[in-house]
């Protein structure tokens, strides 16, 4: 999984400062710039702006439709077009310095692409089914072996799997036979034996004996125990499913 961090935009500022004494005193003249950096590799946006004591006399923005050094006070209107393509090439000029220095200052950060990625490694641990489920048929505590059908594990497609061993067992004899299931994660094995249904008049019946909820590590394992009876060659019996 990748997760992408917000993208940090960089503000450049710089200043100058000059002072002059007249008669009626002290006064001062500024000048700010500022350039700020755009997602991806956009030309970085860059203002600036000249005051005379705490008043804006003049203003360039690089957004404008003609990006060029204009008045903003009625006294400084009365300069001539040398003055103001003299202070919008200066001013350009300071500009295309504050953007080297923002690049600059953009690969200190790694923003000149994309930020680099984070990655998170998640593992899942694999389990041996087969070696930890077993499942047994006996008979009045013998081991059955004769008539005995297996199917081997089978993964659910739920994160979980079943596993299934039947039996045939002759009528009046079910209460003989007895299913263990053995895994690790019982703490002992399981018995389960067959219950007699209260709808005999039906002729294939599912009834559910048992639900078993394994956890190893962080997976689930699911065995479901399902009965039924049915009539096979003219003679009732029971096979047992698991």
């Amino acid at each position: 999984m990748v997760v992408m961090a917000p993208r940090t935009l960089l503000l450049l500022l710089s200043g100058a400062l000059a002072l002059t004494d007249t008669r009626a005193g002290s006064h001062s003249m500024r000048y700010f710039s500022a350039a700020v950096s755009r997602p991806g590799r956009g030309e970085p946006r860059f203002i600036a702006v000249g005051y005379v004591d705490d008043t804006q006399f003049v203003r360039l923005d690089s957004d404008a439709a003609s990006p060029r050094m204009e008045p903003r006070a009625p006294w400084v209107e009365q300069e001539g077009p040398e003055y103001w393509e003299e202070e919008t090439r200066n001013i350009k000029a300071h500009a295309h310095t504050d953007r080297v220095n923002l690049r600059t200052l953009r690969s200190y950060y790694n923003q000149s692409q994309a930020d680099p990625p984070n990655s998170h490694v998640t593992h899942h641990p694999v389990f041996d089914y087969e070696a930890t489920l077993r499942l047994t048929w006996q008979r009045e505590s013998e081991d059955q072996t004769h008539n005995v059908e297996l199917v081997g594990t089978r993964p659910a497609g739920d994160g979980t799997f079943q596993k299934w061993a039947s039996v045939v067992v002759p009528s009046g004899e079910e209460q003989r036979f007895t299913c263990y299931v053995q895994h690790q994660g019982l703490p002992e094995p399981l018995m389960l034996r067959w219950k007699q249904s209260f709808q005999p008049t039906i002729p294939i019946m599912g009834i559910i004996a048992g639900l078993v909820v394994f956890t190893a590590v962080v997976t689930e394992a699911v065995v479901t125990f399902v009965l039924w009876r049915k009539k096979s060659s003219g003679k009732e019996g029971v096979t047992t499913g698991v």
